[in-house]
């Protein structure tokens, strides 16, 4: 398959992944923020913002880390979230309507190398857990550096290994068995393209960022009731292991349920589930003109 055919059918199949469970998003999001927050300050924090700054933030989802940063730089900032998924955009915007959080904005892009932004408009940017789907991560990053101003910063976030983050790996074990996926390619897009500080870092070096500083740590990831309840969850927000299950047969989809639902109760002996899992945060900045 040609180059930017591969990177098309990349692109429509994360469009239609995070339409899909866009609605769980916007009915629980901040149940869901909440327990990985330590993810968002922690690139927040990497920015160095100042009041009045405008950010890019690519990938934004249903505004996570946008809200975040919308305060910290006031009234007079103003954050910019793009994504391909018109329901996530939706979503977002809904919520700053009812909030009435007059500093955001967000609109879909056809892909990550068209923002559609003018060159050097903005102060910072972010991807927070985007920057992996995506079809060549030091294109995406270079168009991002085209927006900053000289010296303007960037902050990015990946999952780590998949041994690392049970969250994901648990639940993809169980399909495994009951459907035929095909082989892992390891230089494919996916939730652990980039899972490492030295991946991560080197894609923002290869993109011309400078001064970049990368490093990995364990955060809370979910949060459920019992083992029925992190199901629930799984299945109305974790848009890439959705899909896959979308494809299955009814039989066989319940047969991974049946998996996951009794692993995590053993796990977690019938009561609450409470998952850490591994995070990636780089960070760097334009060089000066």
């Amino acid at each position: 398959m040609e180059g930017s055919d591969r990177a098309r059918e990349v692109r429509e199949r994360q469009r239609a992944d995070w339409n899909t469970v866009a609605g769980g998003w916007k009915r629980h999001r901040e149940k869901m923020s909440a327990p990985t927050s330590s993810i968002t300050e922690s690139m927040v924090d990497a920015l160095r913002l100042r009041p009045g700054d405008r950010v890019l933030d690519l990938a934004c989802g249903v505004g996570d880390p946008a809200f975040e940063i919308a305060e910290r730089v006031g009234p007079e900032g103003f954050v910019l979230g793009l994504d391909l998924s018109p329901e996530m955009v939706r979503a977002a915007q809904a919520w700053a309507a009812e909030r009435r959080v007059g500093n955001t904005g967000f609109r879909t892009i056809p892909s990550e190398l068209e923002l559609g932004v003018s060159p050097e408009s903005f102060d910072a940017a972010t991807c927070r857990l985007g920057l992996m789907f995506v079809p060549d991560p030091v294109a995406a990053l270079r168009e991002l550096l085209v927006a900053l101003v000289p010296g303007g910063r960037i902050a990015v976030s990946t999952w780590g290994r998949p041994k690392h983050n049970p969250n994901f790996s648990l639940p993809m074990e169980a399909i495994a068995k009951h459907a035929d996926l095909p082989p892992e390619d390891p230089d494919a897009p996916g939730l652990f393209a980039l899972p490492t500080p030295e991946a991560l870092g080197a894609v923002l070096e290869a993109a011309g960022f400078s001064g970049v500083e990368a490093s990995a740590f364990e955060t809370p990831v979910v949060k459920a009731k019992n083992a029925e309840s992190y199901w629930y969850g799984l299945t109305a927000m974790a848009g890439p292991l959705v899909s896959i299950l979308a494809s299955l047969p009814e039989e066989r989809k319940q047969a991974v349920k049946k998996d996951v639902v009794e692993t995590i109760a053993e796990l977690f002996d019938g009561g609450a589930v409470e998952m850490s899992g591994e995070v990636v945060v780089a960070s760097g900045e334009k060089p000066p003109a």
